[in-house]
């Protein structure tokens, strides 16, 4: 094997390569909606400020938007296997349209949030809504265990790509436009929102086009039995009918206790026991309208409740302390306290994105050697420690190189932490446990803008960010402590 092959599979590409189309697919979806994330954010706190929406409104309005999407992606996820996931993705993609649009035209406070609720923008530059947990559930169902981590790491990378990219895109632009154009601050902020419905459409087209491989499995419809026709051919004719019947155990137990009164023709036996197994199926059917709901809950087993629980709970001190540290936020304090312009802004992230992207090849590679969870500790604790003193240096260069040492290894746990989790669930639990982490993440979250809001209305951001590195350097230690050593599994 050449020196060049070696290093192509050392990084994943040659996974990535000879992955099915619905993979290439799926990153391509996810570089797309990164870049859509990645216009709004760096210019979605400047957009309330040329609104006249105060600071403590702005972080409002992002805690209430993350909350939003807790519900519908809690929804969309435990019932994407029953439903389709395809169509869930393209429901999602619309939803994402919708919200472009309306930002795109109106000012009022109210009318933003309902939009951003209902549909799908990223306050934090970061993975929201339902998509993620779908299409990581979707990559785990179509590969091995030991492609999932370059395929994750790959698509990481693609997302942050596809970030940056966004980034760089939409704060030159806005600047360009107002420089060059004379348009105003909120006749170019607005036109970055026309763009996101665009990218929307795109994400729906890729959606659809998805192959049924990408579903859990093929809807398959239960036997049901007819007791009118049961009664018309007789209790032999019934007999044979019941035996594939799930929703009469009862009935059937009765009927293998009465084996031997059928085998001598006992037919008011048996025609008693019919008649009980239709009040029974007639029971079920009405129970079925007002619980039907019940089937669409994710059923968990008790090892992998424990984990769950045990998980939640720190990814809720990650997530707590990205939502106080979100993009959003980090471009308003770079932009008011050092007066940084918007298409610096959006080149300080397109660079800090691309390292992120390079990054997550890197976690691949030494998620291999040194498995995830080390992986995961070892790359993401220094990042936690920057981010802490971030606020502090008076100096913009000092400032800006501490946000691109962050990005070196802030993304470095993202490829190796999904690789873990869809390896501690059964496959038919990775969508519907991937949803719940993603809400509870996303709860977690929703709590940071806010309380960053009402930091940067008193001029005490530097707190801010203080907490948020306290928060995730305590994830890091936790995930060490509880989870080393842990056993994974194909499915």
């Amino acid at each position: 094997m050449s020196i060049l092959s070696r290093f192509a599979e050392e990084i994943g590409i040659l996974t990535l390569i000879r992955a099915s189309f619905d993979i290439h697919l799926l990153c391509f979806q996810r570089f797309i909606r990164m870049f859509a994330y990645g216009q709004v954010t760096i210019i979605l706190a400047l957009f309330f400020q040329n609104l006249g929406i105060t600071q403590d409104k702005t972080g409002l309005f992002m805690t209430g938007t993350l909350l939003g999407d807790v519900v519908i992606s809690f929804v969309l996820t435990i019932v994407a296997d029953k439903i389709g996931r395809r169509k869930i993705l393209a429901l999602g993609a619309i939803l994402m349209c919708m919200s472009g649009v309306t930002f795109s035209y109106a000012s009022n406070y109210w009318i933003l949030l309902i939009a951003a609720i209902v549909g799908v923008i990223s306050p934090s530059g970061n993975e929201i809504g339902p998509f993620r947990a779908i299409e990581e559930s979707i990559m785990a169902h179509l590969t091995d265990l030991k492609d999932r981590s370059d395929l994750y790491a790959w698509s990481s990378l693609l997302g942050s790509l596809g970030a940056a990219l966004g980034t760089i895109t939409s704060g030159w632009l806005v600047q360009k436009l107002q420089e060059d154009y004379s348009w105003s601050a909120l006749q170019s902020y607005r036109l970055i929102f026309v763009l996101y419905s665009l990218v929307a459409i795109f994400k729906f087209v890729s959606s659809i086009m998805l192959s049924p491989l990408a579903e859990l499995e093929p809807i398959r419809a239960e036997p049901k039995l007819d007791p009118t026709s049961a009664t018309e051919r007789g209790p032999s004719s019934r007999a044979q009918d019941s035996q594939g019947d799930s929703y009469a155990m009862r009935p059937l137990a009765k009927a293998n206790e009465s084996s031997d009164s059928l085998t001598a023709n006992n037919e008011d036996d048996t025609d008693e026991l019919f008649d009980e197994m239709d009040r029974y199926s007639q029971v079920q059917k009405k129970r079925s309208k007002w619980l039907f709901w019940v089937d669409y809950l994710p059923q968990l087993t008790p090892n992998s409740q424990k984990v769950i629980f045990q998980l939640l709970l720190l990814f809720s001190l990650d997530s707590f302390g990205g939502g106080i540290a979100t993009q959003s936020w980090l471009s308003y304090y770079f932009a008011q306290r050092f007066g940084v312009k918007e298409g610096t802004l959006g080149s300080l992230f397109f660079v800090t994105n691309l390292i992120s992207a390079a990054s997550s090849i890197v976690a691949s590679s030494i998620s291999k050697r040194l498995g995830p969870i080390i992986t995961m500790v070892t790359t993401h604790l220094p990042s936690s420690i920057v981010l802490a003193v971030l606020g502090f240096p008076p100096q913009q260069v000092v400032a800006m190189i501490l946000l691109i040492l962050r990005a070196c290894t802030s993304s470095m746990d993202v490829a190796p932490r999904q690789a873990f989790l869809s390896s501690i669930v059964t496959k038919e639990e990775r969508t519907s446990v991937m949803g719940i982490v993603n809400v509870v993440r996303t709860l977690a979250q929703s709590a940071g803008p806010g309380l960053m809001g009402k930091f940067a209305s008193m001029n005490m951001m530097p707190i801010g960010f203080l907490i948020a590195g306290l928060s995730k350097a305590t994830y890091d230690l936790g995930i060490l402590a509880w989870f080393l050593g842990t056993q994974l599994h194909n499915n």
